[in-house]
């Protein structure tokens, strides 16, 4: 599932970024607008904040192929859920800030 995560994170930059270059509105539009930006950098704090539990699971993974007993500790579990909910609530942010760019909130341009 965190494979598909991650594919579908890449899918989701590659036709953003061609709407950006190759939509009507164009560069232009989108440099200017303060929730373009909010919505890139929401975009790059779940995808930092992904990075945790990521590397958690694939070390899970890896345990499990050792030995099949293998369970992670609940504080581990405990931990990835954190991290989970956090990327849950920036992620929530991502299409309202898209929605106030929609609209023309946020321009910078005069």
């Amino acid at each position: 599932m965190d494979l598909w995560y991650g594919i579908i994170a890449g899918a989701i930059i590659i036709v953003g970024f061609s709407r950006v270059f190759f939509a009507a509105k164009g560069w232009a539009y989108y440099s200017v607008n303060l929730f373009f930006w909010a919505k890139m950098a929401a975009f790059v704090a779940v995808g930092l904040i992904s990075i945790a539990p990521t590397i958690r699971i694939i070390r899970w993974r890896q345990a499990q192929a050792k030995s099949a007993e293998f369970a992670p500790a609940a504080a581990d579990i405990l931990a990835v859920r954190r991290f989970l909910w956090a990327e849950a609530a920036i992620f929530a942010l991502i299409p309202a800030f898209a929605a106030a760019m929609a609209r023309g909130y946020g321009s910078l341009a005069y």
